[in-house]
């Protein structure tokens, strides 16, 4: 009897060996293949993660946008210029910060030409200058180094553009560059040049500038009517007076509006549309060999000056497109 039990669960157990090794063997490859899908989904987010990183963080900011004698630029290499110029002038135009670096570096090759360059002395003196606060007492000897005050005050504009101290002392090398490069365009201009006086009354408004000109023909005085309608704080005083301007030194449109050809001194003319607003204007005197002073001579020497910087650009090979300037910008907005 014992032996025929002890054999029939032998035999029951021989018998059930194949259904639980093969549901032991169903597990396995079902957990395998979890393994695995897991192993892929892990492999693709890294890859993802990988090919991210690579497209914005190394291929995309390492993109050649521009090339001008042999000297290749980055992408990255725009971003703290335009970041710089947002701070300082408080409006991020990412193809200007480009520009802008493009400049510099012209000027930089080239600055034999017109001056000495800027050592890291000036540098330092520009930083002084703007940051260290200036000491109590009219004997007071100017700082010529910052002290904790001012390396915090530097500190917090840094921060606050978000760039570097050697971005910003770059930068700010490329400023007074083209400082330096003014001041001899502005030395070599002419003494004295042939010129027209103007009066002008400028709007952003073609109504308001037509209301001008109804006073003027009634008779009311230009001063008057400039008073209260002149939109120009830029170049001409209260009264409307532009003063002496030599031709070529406004931009393009205003210049062709004040020196066509049939104008009457005296006369009242306009309204003329410009980029720079709508113009009311009269020649009171001129032309006449005068001196070149003040804003126009300042004028002058820009024009000179870019004149100078277009004619050593020749070369410039302009890569930088939409995508680009977008990268820049989602650049100023992660850092906010």
């Amino acid at each position: 009897m014992r032996q025929r039990r002890r054999a029939e669960r032998q035999h029951s157990g021989r018998s059930a060996s194949p259904q639980v090794a093969g549901r032991r063997l169903n597990e396995r490859q079902r957990q395998r293949l979890l393994y695995v899908a897991i192993a892929v989904v892990l492999v693709g987010l890294v890859a993802m993660l990988a090919v991210g990183w690579y497209l914005n963080s190394y291929r995309i900011p390492r993109k050649v946008v521009a090339e001008i004698d042999g000297v290749q630029y980055q992408l990255r290499e725009a971003l703290p210029y335009a970041l710089l110029d947002a701070g300082v002038t408080g409006s991020f135009v990412p193809d200007q910060g480009l520009n802008n670096l493009l400049g510099d570096g012209i000027i930089e090759r080239n600055i034999g030409e017109v001056g000495g360059d800027i050592d890291p002395g000036a540098v330092d003196a520009e930083i002084v200058r703007q940051y260290e606060p200036l000491p109590e007492g009219e004997e007071a000897e100017p700082p010529t180094s910052l002290s904790e005050e001012g390396r915090d005050f530097l500190d917090q504009f840094l921060d606050f553009v978000r760039v570097s101290e050697e971005d910003y002392r770059a930068w700010l090398t490329g400023q007074l560059r083209r400082q330096s490069a003014l001041e001899y365009f502005s030395a070599e201009a002419p003494e004295t040049t042939e010129q027209i006086h103007v009066e002008w009354i400028v709007t952003q408004s073609v109504t308001t500038a037509r209301a001008a000109v109804a006073r003027l023909e009634d008779g009311e005085e230009f001063a008057d009517v400039a008073g209260e309608s002149n939109e120009d704080f830029l170049f001409s005083d209260a009264e409307g007076v532009l003063g002496w301007v030599p031709e070529g030194v406004l931009q393009a449109d205003v210049n062709g509006v004040l020196f066509a050809e049939g104008i009457e001194q005296g006369e009242v003319q306009g309204p003329h549309t410009t980029a720079f607003g709508t113009i009311v204007f009269r020649v009171t005197d001129g032309p006449s060999d005068k001196p070149l002073t003040g804003v126009m001579r300042e004028l002058w020497a820009q024009n000179d000056f870019q004149e100078w910087v277009d004619g050593k650009s020749l070369g410039l090979q302009y890569y930088f497109t939409a995508d680009d300037a977008q990268w820049l910008v989602e650049q100023l907005e992660s850092l906010q």
